[in-house]
């Protein structure tokens, strides 16, 4: 149901756990272990008792849910690209070289600075995919 937001929330440098396979008391299960909060748009799951501890998103709109999400929990710009935006892994600093193979050849002879996932490997560069994220133009 919010898995573009989740994979937003990620570039912004949120710790987001998502996954469709969890069933609703799997997810409340997790979030009261983890002391995580609970980021949904069904209201009959954020009216039960335990589900206490959540934000319940009111527009189906990313750009809206974004700006709802940071009303809550504001961002800094420290955090952006510190997170990978599939597996939520944490991003390294990978040597410019190392990513000649893994980026297009236009973002490698105009890019001097990469990140990979330490879980899954995947490549990230400050680029226009930022820059075009309009919650992100004035922290890049």
């Amino acid at each position: 149901m919010l898995g573009s937001l989740a994979r937003r929330l990620r570039l912004l440098g949120f710790d987001v756990l998502y996954d469709t396979s969890f069933s609703d008391n799997e997810v409340l299960r997790i979030a009261l272990e983890q002391g995580r909060i609970i980021l949904t748009r069904d209201t009959a799951f954020a009216s039960r008792p335990l589900a206490s501890n959540h934000l319940l998103i009111a527009d189906s709109h990313i750009e809206e849910q974004i700006r709802q999400v940071l009303a809550f929990f504001p961002a800094s710009g420290n955090d952006i690209l510190t997170r990978c935006s599939v597996c939520n892994g944490l991003l390294e600093t990978l040597d410019r070289n190392d990513a000649r193979d893994h980026v297009p050849d236009h973002v490698f002879t105009t890019v001097n600075v990469f990140w990979h996932c330490v879980g899954c490997g995947r490549v990230y560069w400050r680029g226009s995919h930022l820059r075009n994220m309009g919650y992100l133009r004035t922290k890049i």
